[in-house]
């Protein structure tokens, strides 16, 4: 009869300490944890690149996935966006395109009039072109950078991809060589 009684006392305890934990942490507790956070974003990002330049894989791969985590967890924090397209950067250097495309749609989604959401979709239209070789795709994305932000830094850049869009290195060549004649 004693066990009942143990049981029921050790549910009671159990079920209190739940409810204290699940009451979430207080302002203060949580801006602490966004700092430590950014903190330990700031301690990444100085071991993702060797001295020559090179990238560590597994650093870059990790710290991307704090730029994300961050990303769901303060997506108005004003270095949010900064965080996300830092992210998009190292996907596509690493290279990861199906990841790198699915950061882009992301932030396109979250912050799409921002002056990155034009440079996403150049980036964008790029994997798709000279990555995956999907030239519809690339399209698309190269027309909406030229209309939705046609005086960006990027907008003429989209263009020129799109004159030279699936063609092969020879169209590219004898079509530079029309141009310099």
């Amino acid at each position: 009869m004693l066990y009942p009684r143990l049981i029921s006392g050790f549910v009671v305890v159990l079920l209190a300490t739940l409810m204290i934990q699940c009451k979430g942490p207080s302002t203060q507790e949580a801006s602490l944890d966004k700092s430590a956070f950014r903190q330990q974003i700031a301690q990444s990002e100085k071991n993702v690149l060797l001295s020559n330049g090179t990238i560590i894989k597994d650093s870059a791969e990790k710290l991307i996935e704090r730029y994300q985590t961050y990303h769901q967890n303060w997506p108005e924090d004003s270095i949010s966006s900064d965080y996300l397209f830092k992210a998009i950067d190292l996907s596509i250097n690493l290279p990861r395109n199906n990841e790198s495309l699915k950061l882009i749609s992301a932030y396109l989604k979250s912050y799409p009039e921002t002056y990155h959401a034009g440079v996403a979709l150049f980036l964008e239209g790029f994997i798709y072109d000279q990555q995956i070789g999907d030239t519809a795709r690339a399209r698309q994305s190269y027309e909406k950078l030229i209309k939705t932000f046609p005086e960006h830094d990027f907008a003429d850049d989209a263009k020129n991809a799109l004159n030279f869009l699936g063609k092969s290195p020879e169209e590219l060549i004898k079509s530079f060589e029309k141009q310099n004649n």
